[in-house]
């Protein structure tokens, strides 16, 4: 039967020597004091057995983690542990720590011991004592030694000043230079023996006879030791005078020496007239002796100066008269720069009004001021310098008349000529002065160069096209490419820089400056004119401020009555009233006109005519502005015209009753989203959906007459300003170009080929709208391909002149589609196909010599670009060279492998993964912690609270008690007054 582990406890005791006759507590104190009692290490060893002995009665104190796996030779860490006794362990540390500070939490106050060694008990009172004094005298002598002055002695320039008793005798005493009062003052010894009183007379107080002096006669020692000592100051002072003042002689010779004095300067500077003072007859022997001396040393300074070097001080002089930098004004924001160029719009319209209705500028009353400031002055002998000038009108006679010779030099510098003047003006024909800051803003203002420009096309006979007056200088076709200038902007077309500026940081606002401005009154010109005169140009002068539209009808009353050319600069104050930093409706506001001035682009260019190509270039610009600045709501605006644009076209396709190809207003709108998005992305919101509309015109229009070729090969001539950069090949292009030929050409052209070439989906060719008659072919005067064709009829495009001009241009297109895809590996197979038709067209007998050359120019250019890309084609061919085999390594192998151990031979990986399994075990044990923490203060807690609930439950309770008491006895009280006078009744 197995023991019970109360006997076995009882025998480990035993064994120990905790229990027994072998134990401490068996012996007597007669043992005890013969000094049998247990030492020091008996003790040790007796408190290591206890403790084994507890371990092992209570196999639940001990935690075993189990291996998966046992490996021999393999010692791993924390196999074995004791939970509770780290839990206790634990407790007791957060109760020495944490504990305390939550009890000290939100509490102020209190005494903290910080003596030495309070709180240490392993220390005596005797070694606390002596430390604490230790300490005490460390810290009185660490901050003392700085200013204990009898360590040290007292030095003055390195001398001692222990052994000085009489300063007197030294040169520290009062000078005469002192201003304190101090001239004459006795000396120490005086002071202290006679002031004070010394008790034994000093040897000089006695007379030779030994019979001491009366207090007059030392008093009179005293005053002639005084004129004594001071007389000797003052011949000191003079001699360092005379010593300062050679010095000061010597200094112009070494300044000269140095080279910055002219002694030729000096000689020829006039020389100051001495004061009185100064001439008497020993300072002009002074002076005299001071000149010989310095003629003397400048005749042996003569041959130094010849060979003198002066390199140092023109360097000298060139730093000293270096053009300093000048500090620059602070930027303005971009609220600040919209809020001046609105006021400076509202200024200046104020001041139209006021010269429509005849008025003064308010600035002439600004300037004129009231009745005194107009007063002039009496003049002065300060008016004669040289800004004085006599007035325009001196004498009452006004100011004659010049030649043009003379007005030609009184033109203000950065001015030019009236004549010259005249005929760029831009608002008014008459002439009229403007200052040279105004004429550098209409430099610099967008608006005001485009019309400029169009003034100038206008007075020199220059079409907006720009090759309607010179037909010789391009081909007839180049109105296939829609000119619209492309703006330069930052990696896109868009507009100029300062727009560009806008974009980014609205510096355009600056920028775009008013085309006509305020002139200032007071000049002899604006005073010559009559009111008339003002009135009317004011009358005829574009405003300044405008509403802003709400939809196209109101945007066209307000632009009813202002020409075409002048409606960019409507746009742009329009803007600029409006801009959206100014006031955050300003922004919905701008987001209602961003559509208005679309719609507006789409009606003028189906009717206006000519095809304002120049007003829609000024337009593209202030349209790509308003893009980047509306964001997402333009590109939801765009789409959506896409998707009517979508619509549209399948409506078309569906019910057959037209092409489907795009007319004027499309053509310019697809046009204008080449200028103001990025067309060379692989992927973009807008380009690409455009080129998949565009693809789909191509690709799915029935070509039924002229005007819908013509359209084709605009879309192509755009879809090869969108391919300039990216060049990707698009084959719905090619194909429309090809087919275009086939269209074009007489009837019976194509009769001997089985197939036509690149003929998908298969071409109806036998349209006689687009086909040329035979007759008179050779000599058809060939026509011009424009936007305007679009507005005439189709019985007048079907002349062999037009067909002629659209052949031309798509063996053009096709040329340059040729240049584009030049480096494309597949060049070959895609224009062999065109190449085929071009050598079919060349052959024929029908065409004039100009289109024959034309044809054989594009053929030969395409021919030499395929040979170049043929020759340029590598084809496959086997591995020439023998294969490289895999790289094969030995393995390595570690000598004394640890799977505990990790061995990776990067050695920054390695410390890299060391330092974050550090970090995982830091924080894994950082968070163990803090939830003990947290669970220890949610006992003490706990606890607390119900000590404090026990505490208040008691004091309830006796608080319960003694009332109950109270009025237990109230009650007897009332029950024995009950029964008295009950008792009272009875008797």
């Amino acid at each position: 039967m197995a023991k019970s582990a109360l006997y076995r406890l009882k025998s480990s005791l035993k064994e120990a020597g905790a229990i027994g006759p072998n134990s401490r507590a068996s012996l007597s104190k007669k043992d005890r004091k013969k000094g049998r009692p247990t030492a020091a290490s008996a003790r040790n060893d007796l408190n290591k057995k206890l403790a084994h002995i507890k371990d092992a009665m209570n196999p639940f104190e001990i935690k075993l983690t189990r291996q998966k796996h046992d490996v021999l030779g393999r010692k791993t860490k924390g196999v074995q542990g004791k939970p509770t006794l780290s839990k206790q362990v634990g407790e007791e540390n957060r109760r020495k720590t944490l504990l305390q500070e939550l009890q000290k939490k939100n509490k102020a106050g209190g005494v903290i011991d910080k003596r030495f060694g309070e709180d240490d008990p392993n220390m005596t009172p005797e070694d606390k004592m002596l430390e604490r004094f230790t300490r005490e005298k460390q810290s009185k002598s660490k901050g003392g030694a700085m200013f204990n002055l009898e360590d040290a002695d007292l030095t003055h320039y390195g001398q001692s000043l222990a052994g000085l008793e009489d300063f007197d005798e030294t040169e520290l005493g009062y000078s005469d230079d002192d201003d304190d009062g101090n001239r004459g003052a006795i000396s120490s010894d005086i002071v202290s023996r006679s002031h004070f009183g010394g008790f034994d007379e000093a040897p000089e107080e006695r007379h030779e006879d030994g019979r001491p002096k009366s207090k007059a006669e030392v008093m009179k020692e005293i005053i002639a030791k005084s004129k004594f000592h001071k007389h000797e100051r003052q011949k000191e002072k003079e001699e360092v005078d005379e010593i300062t003042k050679e010095l000061d002689d010597q200094l112009d010779d070494i300044r000269g020496l140095l080279g910055f004095v002219d002694p030729a300067a000096e000689e020829r500077r006039p020389k100051r007239a001495p004061l009185p003072s100064q001439t008497s007859a020993a300072a002009r022997a002074l002076d005299r002796l001071a000149d010989e001396e310095k003629e003397r040393m400048k005749a042996e300074r003569t041959d130094l100066d010849k060979g003198f070097d002066d390199s140092y001080d023109k360097h000298i002089r060139e730093l000293a008269f270096d053009r300093r930098a000048k500090p620059q004004d602070r930027l303005k924001t971009e609220e600040e720069i919209a809020q001046e160029e609105v006021e400076k719009l509202e200024k200046a319209e104020k001041a139209r009004k006021r010269r429509m209705e005849g008025l003064a500028p308010e600035e002439d009353e600004s300037e004129q001021g009231g009745y005194k400031k107009r007063r002039k002055a009496a003049p002065t002998a300060d008016d004669l310098d040289d800004d004085f000038a006599l007035d325009d009108d001196e004498f009452g006679l006004g100011a004659g008349m010049a030649t043009d010779e003379l007005a030609l030099r009184t033109e203000k510098p950065g001015r030019m000529p009236s004549k010259k003047r005249r005929k760029v003006q831009v608002d008014q024909g008459d002439s009229e002065d403007e200052e040279g800051d105004d004429d550098e803003d209409e430099e610099e203002g967008l608006d005001d160069d485009d019309e400029q420009e169009d003034d100038e096309d206008d007075s020199e006979g220059v079409d907006d096209d720009g090759d309607e007056d010179d037909d010789d200088s391009e081909d007839d076709f180049s109105d296939l490419d829609m000119t619209m200038e492309r703006p330069t902007a930052k990696g896109k077309a868009g507009v100029t820089d300062e727009e560009n500026d806008e974009d980014d940081d609205m510096n355009d606002m600056s920028a775009f400056k008013a085309k006509a401005k305020v002139k200032k009154a007071g000049k002899a010109e604006s005073r010559s004119k009559a009111p008339s005169t003002d009135a009317m140009a004011a009358a005829s002068e574009l405003p300044y401020t405008f509403p802003c539209p709400t939809s196209l009808d109101h945007f066209m009353s307000i632009i009813e009555s202002i020409e075409l050319k002048d409606v960019p600069t409507v746009v742009h104050r329009i803007r600029a009233l409006y801009h959206p930093k100014l006031s955050p409706q300003n922004k919905e506001k701008m987001q209602v006109f961003y559509p208005i001035l679309l719609d507006y682009v789409f009606q003028i260019s189906v009717s206006e005519s000519p095809y304002p190509i120049a007003v829609l270039n000024t337009l593209v610009r202030h349209i790509y502005a308003m893009t980047t600045q509306l964001g997402d709501y333009a590109t939801t605006c765009i789409l959506g015209y896409l998707e009517a644009f979508e619509t549209e076209l399948l409506q078309d396709l569906a019910s057959g009753t037209s092409s489907g190809f795009p007319m004027v207003d499309k053509l310019t709108f697809l046009r204008i989203l080449g200028q103001i998005y990025s067309t060379s992305d692989f992927q973009h919101q807008i380009i690409t959906p455009t080129q998949f509309l565009m693809s789909q015109y191509l690709g799915q229009c029935q070509v039924a007459s002229i005007k819908d070729l013509v359209s084709g090969l605009m879309l192509c001539n755009t879809f090869l300003d969108y391919q300039s950069l990216s060049k990707r090949v698009v084959p719905e292009a090619i194909n429309f170009l090809s087919s275009s030929l086939v269209y074009l050409s007489p009837k019976g052209t194509f009769s001997d080929v089985d197939s036509l070439p690149g003929s998908f989906p298969i071409l109806d060719v036998d349209v006689a709208a687009l086909q040329m008659t035979s007759t008179g072919l050779k000599s058809v005067e060939v026509a011009r391909l424009s936007m305007e064709m679009f507005k005439s009829k189709d019985a007048a495009l079907e002349k062999n002149g037009y067909r002629v001009a659209a052949m031309s241009a798509a063996a053009d297109l096709l040329v340059k589609y040729a240049l584009l895809h030049a480096s494309t590996s597949a060049f070959k197979e895609i224009f062999d196909g065109p190449m085929q038709l071009l050598k079919t067209l060349a052959s024929s007998p029908h065409f004039s010599s100009s289109l024959k050359g034309s044809i054989r120019k594009a053929l030969d250019r395409i021919q030499k670009l395929d040979s170049f890309s043929t020759d340029s084609r590598t084809p496959l061919q086997m591995q020439a060279h023998k294969p490289v085999p895999i790289a094969s390594y030995v393995p390595k192998f570690e000598e004394g492998y640890s799977l505990d151990k990790h061995y990776d031979p990067d050695v920054e990986r390695a410390q890299s993964h060391k330092l974050k399994a550090q970090v995982k075990k830091e924080k894994k044990g950082a968070i163990r912690e803090l939830r003990k923490d947290a669970q220890f203060i949610a006992r003490e807690k706990l606890r607390a609270q119900r000590e404090k609930d026990a505490e208040y439950n008691a004091k309830i309770k006796g608080i319960m008690s003694g009332l109950e008491a109270d009025q237990g006895e109230k009650n007897a009280e009332a029950r024995m007054k009950k029964l008295q006078k009950a008792k009272g009744k009875r008797k």
